[in-house]
């Protein structure tokens, strides 16, 4: 526990430093990295076969996807990106009838999922970015998700009793789960009385949607993860970061986090200045 607050402390400032201060690139490139990182442990931890050239491309790919958004209409990007993946895995699929052994399609599925589908759903946080006043909406997924990943494990450590998916994540709780929706809320509607101070016209019922919607994702996207990682066998998905495990699990509830706070921020917005 020391260690996952000591690295918090000193990764929670330095996020914040990117998203407020630093040029769009330099978030894309944090984010591009966050999906590569992801992609290669996805694809460890989902099918050993994968040879290492054919990670490398998939982490490249997951790279390139972010950080592209920032340069070129993201829709062109995710089209090249995609059929350049596309493209790769079918002729790699061809080619492998030449040998004894022919490769998986369970491979390229988990290819294009781990390389294609999962840094276009992380890269709305480059899109937020790339919006008027980007930055207050970038941290609108990280306020949700980070909120309700600590009130729920300080609501289930003090309260929990009732487990509620005892064979997929045994330490889940109704008490915890129901500590992360409230602990998201309360600190997306605080979110709102600081951007109101600062001059933002701010709607605090939606905004409060916004923190309900977000744990609701965020604690998805934690329970989907972990039903990968159970189907395959491991407990984490690397050791990357002290005291988190892989980064996919640090990040696991941003795939889903992300792409739908982007979605609320466009469809009903909360924040205007």
């Amino acid at each position: 526990m020391l260690t996952r607050v000591i690295v918090a402390v000193i990764a929670i400032p330095i996020l914040v430093l990117i998203i407020f201060f630093a040029p769009l690139w330099v978030l894309g490139v944090v984010v591009g990295g966050i999906a590569a990182c992801s992609a290669w442990e996805f694809l460890r931890c989902t099918e050993t076969d994968i040879r290492l050239p054919m990670r490398i491309v998939a982490s490249a790919v997951a790279f390139c996807i972010p950080l592209g958004s920032v340069f070129f209409p993201a829709g062109k990007v995710y089209e090249v990106a995609l059929f350049a993946l596309f493209a790769y895995l079918f002729c790699a699929l061809m080619i492998s009838f030449r040998r004894e052994t022919t490769m998986d399609f369970e491979t390229v599925a988990v290819v294009l999922l781990g390389a294609g589908v999962m840094p276009i759903l992380l890269a709305a946080i480059v899109r937020l970015g790339a919006r008027e006043h980007g930055s207050v909406y970038v941290l609108l997924p990280f306020v949700a998700a980070f909120s309700c990943d600590s009130g729920a494990y300080f609501a289930g450590v003090g309260l929990g009793r009732h487990k509620i998916t005892p064979h997929l994540s045994p330490n889940k709780t109704l008490e915890g789960s129901v500590g992360g929706f409230l602990a998201a809320i309360a600190l997306m509607l605080l979110y709102g009385v600081i951007l109101k101070s600062t001059g933002f016209t701010v709607n605090f019922l939606v905004l409060g949607v916004y923190g309900f919607l977000g744990a609701l994702a965020c604690q998805l996207g934690d329970l989907s993860f972990s039903a990968v990682k159970r189907l395959c066998g491991v407990k984490d998905y690397g050791t990357l970061i002290p005291g988190h495990g892989g980064m996919l699990d640090r990040f696991d509830s941003m795939f889903w986090t992300a792409a739908l706070i982007e979605l609320l921020v466009s469809w009903v917005p909360a924040i205007t200045k």
